[in-house]
């Protein structure tokens, strides 16, 4: 898997580059595997940190659902562990996406689907989480602060498009000091210009941003209401993140 997330001079405003080692998990985790037992409904279970991944952006409709559901399910099934996505965005898209792929006879094996609001989320960031979680964050307002606040890693996707990408550096810049995080392209025609032009202006602006990119496709497009079977690049994501957060351990 590519590992090394491209660090410019926009990473959280310091200037030097961090150095990644190629440690796998990060050295805070647990070396006993706990067992995770969701149920839809259960209560949130806080705790030692595994690791907190919040997924941003002020602007909707570019996959940030999508992406918080596909990198829970990638986490469940490379480490075997519980992953649970926390839905802050008032949308309710998340648990909605749950709700309609057990009707439809499936979810991911070890993943669940949880309703977070302002307490749950100062609790997180107080606390920790027993296990694996992916913020889905309103793209504004105090839930999105505390989404932001309670974060390990916070994710940026972004299509090609140049209004999504005004947007994605708006929410970089809206990240803390100190708080990692990377703007992933998502919805990607790699061999297009807008692709390719996206690529350049965040070089140039030295964003960080992944080497994985999710790439445009009808199985992810049509995947609301259905349980992840191809996690496609969203490995690759995940791997990218253990390794950033290895190296910060």
């Amino acid at each position: 898997l590519p590992v090394a997330i491209r660090v410019g001079r926009g990473i959280n405003r310091n200037t030097e580059k961090p150095e990644y080692r190629k440690t796998g998990i990060p050295k805070n985790r647990n070396t006993e595997k706990p067992e995770y037992r969701y149920e839809s409904n259960t209560e949130i279970p806080i705790g030692e940190t595994t690791m907190i991944v919040t997924i941003a952006n002020a602007k909707g409709g570019v996959a940030k659902t999508t992406s918080a559901i596909y990198l829970a399910a990638a986490y469940a099934r490379r480490f075997e562990e519980g992953a649970t996505v926390l839905d802050a965005d008032p949308q309710s898209s998340a648990s909605l996406w749950r709700d309609m792929a057990e009707e439809n006879g499936g979810w991911p094996a070890g993943t669940d689907v949880m309703p977070a609001n302002l307490s749950t989320l100062q609790r997180l960031a107080r606390a920790g989480h027993g296990g694996f979680a992916v913020v889905d964050a309103p793209p504004q307002g105090r839930l999105f602060e505390e989404s932001v606040k309670a974060a390990d890693f916070v994710v940026v996707p972004t299509s090609d498009s140049p209004i999504d990408l005004q947007q994605a550096w708006a929410t970089m810049n809206a990240i803390p000091d100190g708080k990692p995080g990377a703007v992933l392209i998502v919805r990607a025609e790699p061999r297009t210009r807008a692709f390719q032009a996206t690529v350049a202006a965040l070089d140039e602006a030295g964003t960080p941003r992944f080497d994985a990119v999710v790439c445009k496709r009808q199985d992810i497009k049509a995947g609301m209401g259905h349980s992840p079977d191809k996690l496609h690049e969203y490995p690759q994501v995940l791997g990218e993140i253990v390794e950033a957060m290895g190296a910060r351990a």
